[in-house]
């Protein structure tokens, strides 16, 4: 075997190394990024949660449930207190709109995403609240989010949320099934 033989022996032994590091580099880079929108989706879950967990606590607020239900006789202070309850609920829409356009949320959270927002802004209040302050944010999300609204009125999707309907579903658990 001469030299040269080795030398081509060599370099094919070295081109499938470099394959093989691509193979392994491709596998690692996949994992990663499974791993970040694990992450991030692990990140919104639980701002989601802590934001609902805070609101379930202002709801003993008489004046913050009329704000909600858009009520006109509230009170300055009610009326900013709800309008720092809804800024957060928009910057998280808007972190969500923003993961999803960079490819970091996958599109079935993103659609989860839109039908809660569709449902939030049912009421009546946060849909007040978004045409007081949507300047605040950044252009396609608030084209996003106009869009998103639609022509939505708020009634079905409150009532839909309320006592009338949880007494409804509760008799209807009851029932014995024909």
């Amino acid at each position: 075997m001469s030299l040269s033989d080795l030398a081509s022996i060599g370099s094919f032994v070295s081109g499938v190394a470099v394959l093989v590091s691509l193979v392994y580099l491709s596998l690692q880079i996949r994992q990663n990024t499974k791993h970040s929108q694990a992450l991030i989706q692990q990140g919104r879950a639980a701002r989601i949660s802590e934001t609902a967990l805070h609101l379930a606590e202002l709801a003993a607020s008489e004046g913050l449930e009329r704000c909600f239900q858009g009520a006109a006789d509230v009170s300055s202070n009610d009326v900013r207190r709800f309008l720092f309850v809804c800024r957060s609920i928009f910057i998280s829409a808007e972190d969500s709109f923003f993961q999803h356009r960079q490819g970091l949320l996958d599109r079935a959270a993103f659609d989860s995403f839109k039908s809660s927002l569709r449902s939030g802004m049912g009421s009546p209040g946060i849909a007040t609240a978004w045409k007081m302050t949507r300047e605040m944010y950044e252009p396609d999300f608030r084209d996003f989010m106009d869009r998103t609204m639609g022509d939505l009125t708020g009634e079905a999707d409150v009532e839909a949320r309320g006592l009338a309907r949880w007494k409804a579903v509760v008799a209807a658990q009851k029932t014995p099934a024909a």
